[in-house]
């Protein structure tokens, strides 16, 4: 009897350790499974099955991002901008390299291209690119691209259905192609052109669109909570997954949200943040600005977005990135294995 009954215990402890483990098992499933698997296109610079983790849009604020993480959870994109008046694409890109050699890892440049000024649309040029009169500029990106030799995305006119640049349909899509075509002709296969999209700009966007031949990836800009909810993105990223293109959200940061209200404000704005990227299979990369957007007067009343300025938040950003859903920066070798040429 007394044999018999410690068989009993020895098997209910064995059956308690086995669903223990189970259930546990299954809870970390849940955990990672809350994301629908990413879609493929073999697209320029694609990953396989994963999302591009970055970060800027300053040298500052890309650093700050960086101590925010961890080194498992290191941005692979490096967020910048410069115009395509640059008379001095050279240097630009040396100094660029200088701001990249700085980290242990690869680091690829996610690089806004201007045919513009921000806030002055009177002062657009996409129409006198498109007539060939920057073509001097083109080629000099183009030098300077090979001269850098590295993996780089380009977002080019970026934002393109924006007031606020300017842009017209016809020209701006004639400019990109005239671009792009430099951009083959020199065969950079390490650069990968970025059809960039604002949730904050006109809704009509299809009369810009340059053409697949010319596009390796789309992308939005997503700033506002209610931008995750916005007629305009769903149609957007909707138009996207039909077009078989992998989608970039090209830059990211909690408008008028911050992070200093803590978990009100991961709820608010990262939470649904991140649902859009769980529940779209084709959203491939993002890039998050990193800016207390308080200390400039033009965008006084957005807030102080920087992730290590409330650790609740920065907490909730890092477990997010742990997730085997996103490509983090490791070494050239590593991370070229996972992307497309």
């Amino acid at each position: 009897m007394h044999r018999n009954y410690c068989v009993f215990l020895l098997w209910s402890l064995v059956l308690f350790l086995t669903q223990s483990c189970t259930s546990q098992l299954t809870r970390q499933a849940a955990a990672v499974g809350t994301f629908v698997p990413r879609k493929d296109y073999k697209a320029r610079l694609e990953p396989r099955s994963q999302v591009i983790s970055g970060a800027g849009q300053s040298a500052d604020a890309f650093a700050r991002y960086v101590q925010a993480m961890d080194s498992t959870t290191r941005p692979v994109l490096y967020m910048t901008y410069t115009g395509l008046s640059n008379k001095d694409f050279k240097g630009w890109f040396a100094r660029l390299k200088t701001n990249l050699d700085a980290y242990p890892w690869q680091l690829i440049p996610q690089v806004g291209l201007s045919m513009t000024r921000d806030g002055k649309p009177e002062e657009r040029y996409e129409h006198r690119v498109a007539a060939g009169e920057y073509d001097a500029n083109i080629e000099n990106l183009c030098l300077a691209l090979k001269e850098f030799n590295a993996p780089c995305f380009i977002r080019i006119g970026y934002e393109f259905n924006g007031n606020w640049n300017g842009y017209q349909a016809e020209p701006f899509k004639q400019a990109f192609i005239r671009i792009t075509q430099a951009l083959r002709k020199h065969q950079l296969e390490q650069v990968a052109t970025v059809w960039c999209f604002a949730t904050d700009g006109k809704p009509d966007f299809e009369p810009f669109y340059p053409g697949d031949a010319y596009v390796d990836w789309w992308a939005i800009d997503l700033f506002s909570a209610s931008h995750f909810t916005d007629p305009k993105t769903k149609a957007f990223l909707e138009k996207g997954l039909a077009a078989n293109k992998p989608m970039m959200i090209g830059e990211s940061t909690p408008r008028r949200v911050g992070v200093q209200d803590g978990q009100l404000s991961w709820n608010t704005w990262f939470k649904p943040y991140f649902e859009l990227i769980h529940r779209n299979p084709h959203i491939k990369a993002f890039s998050y600005i990193n800016w207390n957007w308080s200390g400039y007067p033009q965008w006084a009343d957005w807030g102080d977005g920087r992730l290590e300025t409330n650790p609740y938040v920065r907490n909730e950003f890092l477990k997010e990135m742990k997730s085997g859903l996103y490509l983090h920066g490791a070494t050239p070798k590593q991370t070229r294995k996972k992307l497309r040429h």
